[in-house]
């Protein structure tokens, strides 16, 4: 059986005995733990249409070796917030404090508030893949397509539908 790894959170010093700010799991068989917004001032933080955003945490991570996690949006972030986020992908040597990065894409003029505490994000832990890499030459590329004979051929995003 696989041993569980253990990833290490550093709370920010002015959240260090708030431990809400550590990733916690909606229900024990989701695949993502919930990440709060942090900002260092604890106020809610205003962001307007189609501005950026990277909101803080609050912590840093420690990543066992040959594991790291990405960053992901919770699906209210994006439906009910209209927040496109960046997938971020935390390394093993990321020493850092973790960011939530994205921009706030709305058909309307309102502005987004986000408040202290409030859950934006989720991070899924991931088991890091060595790949092999091989150089071959354009012909022996179109060979191995033919061969394989996909119903998508070169039809790009979309094509199967």
């Amino acid at each position: 059986m696989n041993e569980i790894p253990t990833f290490k959170f550093a709370l920010r010093e002015d959240l260090k005995d708030e431990k809400r700010f550590l990733p916690t799991r909606g229900e024990p068989l989701a695949s993502g733990w919930d990440v709060s917004a942090a900002p260092e001032n604890k106020q809610d933080i205003i962001i307007l249409p189609g501005q950026y955003f990277a909101i803080p945490l609050g912590f840093r991570s420690f990543c066992p070796p040959g594991w790291y996690y990405q960053l992901h949006p919770r699906s209210s972030s994006f439906i009910k917030k209209h927040m496109h986020n960046l997938i971020g992908i935390i390394d093993e040597t990321w020493e850092g404090d973790t960011l939530f990065a994205g921009q706030y894409i709305t058909n309307n003029s309102h502005e987004l508030t986000i408040k202290f505490g409030e859950k934006i994000g989720q991070i899924i832990p991931v088991k890091r893949q060595d790949i092999m890499i091989e150089t071959i030459s354009n012909e022996d590329y179109n060979d191995l397509c033919t061969k394989r004979n996909s119903v998508r051929k070169s039809g790009g995003f979309g094509s199967t539908s």
